[in-house]
């Protein structure tokens, strides 16, 4: 007879949620470097704007022109603003997939430990049964032994 966990689905239930709470939380991680690095574009972004203003004032320049680039500057600063607001409302989410994962992953081991316990349990019993049976057999043959 071989082992047989009883609450095998339900293991196999738990690693598939944990599986699922981990591709979540993979998304979310990719979420978050994707805007993280739109956020270091606009930043890159804004010191090239402001290079090319000071150019502009050195060279000389239109007040038209100068009222242009401060518009440009001001659009990417609330552009930068807005992507850090999004940068950290998507931390946020990632931080609470974190921890439902580490919760699905908590409970997969919990069954996995009680699996492992009773597997313990069993391959004892087992060796028990098999010393069982050759000290048996060694009574039997002894006996036979010496009646013969």
């Amino acid at each position: 007879m071989s082992f047989h966990f009883p609450l095998q689905a339900v293991l196999q239930f738990r690693a598939s949620i944990e599986h699922q709470q981990e591709l979540r939380l993979r998304a979310a991680n990719q979420q978050v470097a994707r805007v993280s690095h739109l956020v270091e574009l606009v930043k890159t972004r804004m010191q090239e704007l402001r290079v090319k203003g000071s150019q502009q004032m050195s060279a000389g320049t239109t007040a038209a022109e100068l009222g242009f680039q401060l518009l440009c500057e001001t659009a990417v600063t609330q552009q930068q603003k807005e992507l850090e607001r999004e940068v950290q409302r998507l931390q946020r989410l990632r931080d609470e997939q974190q921890k439902t994962y580490q919760q699905a992953r908590r409970q997969r081991e919990t069954l996995e430990g009680l699996r492992d316990r009773q597997l313990r349990e069993y391959q004892r019993d087992v060796k028990r049964h098999q010393q069982s049976l050759l000290d048996e057999l060694f009574l039997m043959r002894r006996s036979y032994l010496k009646r013969g």
